[in-house]
């Protein structure tokens, strides 16, 4: 297999995918089976859709669905247009949806009518009101328009699939054609919204061709080709899920099977029908899935490569996957929004390094790690982590002030992350950034979680922190303190958070404070939250 990247553009890696093995599967997603000739064709009619709707180069299209091939089919149309594609998570609340449009000024809202009881239109319309004036959100003047991939039309600036594919009929193909192969590598393709630590979501720009250097490395090392099949849990929503999923299964000419939600059962079975040989996940989802009643009769022998990043990897579940399942790689990996794949271990790499390990950095991806002055840490000892390479990001959107704080002059990214790198060259993250703690795979960040809570009107002062939980990794724990004259309720501010958040983000339990506790800078001791949640839980535990 060649290093080299056989493609520096988007709509190029799709091209190459359809003239090299058009018959090839593409998207397996129920009953519907995509070749690549046929992913090229839906692609292309949906740029022209889009190029209707007065979509083009630079404009951004907000897609908020879960995994399907629709989704797929409407990021490459984006980029084919020149668009900037940016994912909005299904769990997430009118709150955390609403200021992802406002702040990129969307133009296009690709979505569903109903996810699990969730009707995001008019979740959105409720807090977003106002005369309507023919747009679909009042309150947010800069979305034209809404397009159901399932579902009719639902009120004014609304349309549904069908319809909306039809428009392509009044666009040249020649013309949106030369619109796709105009893309350039510097293009930024991605708005990927992260809290980090400071609470207020910040938008990730990454470009075409940064994006497909890292993750060509990445799959490469993990040693992905043409023959796999890639069931694909992580939403596509998350960096991984759209990078490591949509773009990398077209790149490598891999079959892509979107998973809407993880269900152990479901993914057992689709493993076994659709001869499944890659998947990827927390250690969790591997745990749940061995477990399940139905892995004992399932016949999962094609799976060859397990991706188990997002905490440590136990060294039992790594020798479980090989000897039970025959799984030939398990693959530990280390990356963030903003600087892409970091590290991995690689396939010589003996199962210690795996599970104690993100592995060593990527080719072109510079790590070091320094103290509080800026200073080298020596070997294996810990500090902040610094990044340099092609996967760091081109900014934060349209916040040059966080941008400078991030990424120094010389290239280098504080990742905000302290760990370590052993002789070898191994990262291995001995703290995660700052407050973040992992729910079931996501990444939850306490700052914006509090930001959320404290919109409660009982509460007056809130600190969360990650408590460790057997079946999630880790939940969060709120301290508040109540505003004066009111009265907390923990069961009642844990109901009315479900209402307003993503359900990794809810607190898990609430703890009624008089105080919280405060160090030498005055600023809220999450070190004495965290020993305190420690102990408490160990007792009740």
């Amino acid at each position: 297999m060649s290093d080299q990247l056989p493609v520096t553009t988007i709509p190029a890696a799709l091209r190459a995918a359809a003239e090299g093995h058009p018959e090839r599967l593409a998207v397996v997603d129920g009953a519907v089976r995509l070749d690549y000739a046929g992913l090229l064709a839906h692609v292309r009619r949906a740029a022209r859709a889009l190029a209707a709707s007065d979509i083009g180069p630079g404009d951004r299209v907000a897609v908020l669905a879960p995994n399907c091939w629709q989704w797929i089919v409407t990021a490459f149309a984006a980029w084919d247009a020149g668009a900037v594609v940016v994912p909005i998570s299904t769990r997430g609340k009118a709150a955390e949806i609403g200021p992802v449009l406002e702040r990129t000024g969307a133009r296009l809202l690709v979505t569903v009518d109903e996810l699990l009881g969730s009707r995001y239109l008019d979740m959105l319309r409720a807090e977003y009101p106002g005369p309507t004036q023919g747009r679909p959100v009042p309150g947010l003047p800069d979305l034209r328009e809404v397009v159901f991939m399932a579902g009719t039309a639902d009120g004014p600036g609304t349309v549904g699939w069908d319809a909306f594919l039809d428009r392509a009929d009044g666009i040249d193909p020649e013309a949106a054609e030369r619109r796709a192969q105009a893309a350039k590598p510097d293009d930024v393709c991605e708005v990927l919204f992260t809290s980090g630590t400071t609470g207020a979501p910040k938008g990730v720009m990454l470009a075409q061709g940064q994006l497909l250097r890292s993750y060509w490395d990445w799959s490469g090392l993990g040693g992905l080709g043409g023959g796999d099949t890639f069931l694909v849990v992580s939403p596509f929503s998350h960096g991984f899920g759209i990078n490591a999923g949509v773009l990398v299964c077209v790149l490598r000419g891999m079959t892509n099977v979107p998973m809407a939600l993880f269900e152990p059962a479901a993914a057992l079975e689709l493993v076994e029908r659709e001869h499944v040989t890659v998947l990827a996940g927390p250690p969790t989802l591997f745990s749940r899935m061995l477990d399940h009643p139905d892995a004992a009769r399932r016949e999962l022998s094609s799976l060859r490569v397990a991706y188990c990043g997002a905490a440590t990897v136990p060294a039992a579940l790594i020798e479980r996957l090989a000897n039970d399942v025959g799984i030939e790689r398990v693959i530990n990996a280390y990356g963030l929004i903003e600087a892409c794949v970091v590290s991995m271990t690689r396939a010589d790499d003996p199962v210690e390094v795996i599970a104690t390990s993100t592995g060593r950095p990527l080719p072109g991806v510079e790590v070091r790690t320094v103290d509080d002055e800026g200073r080298d840490t020596p070997v294996g000892e810990p500090g902040e982590v610094l990044v340099r390479g092609d996967g760091v990001m081109v900014g934060y959107w349209r916040d040059p002030d966080a941008t400078a704080a991030a990424v120094g002059p010389d290239g280098w990214l504080r990742t905000g992350d302290i760990g370590t790198v052993d002789e070898a060259g191994n990262v291995r993250i001995v703290d995660r950034k700052k407050d973040m703690f992992i729910c079931g795979g996501f990444n939850a960040y306490p700052a914006e979680i509090e930001g959320l809570l404290v919109r409660h009107p009982a509460i007056a002062q809130v600190a969360v922190v990650g408590v460790e939980d057997e079946q999630l990794g880790e939940v969060g724990w709120a301290y508040v303190v109540p505003a004066e004259a009111e009265r907390v309720v923990p069961d009642e501010v844990i109901a009315w958070a479900r209402e307003r958040m993503a359900n990794y983000k809810v607190p898990r339990r609430v703890v009624v404070c008089d105080e919280l506790p405060v160090n030498a800078n005055g600023k809220v001791d999450k070190a004495t939250l965290r020993r305190r949640s420690r102990a408490a839980h160990q007792h009740t535990g």
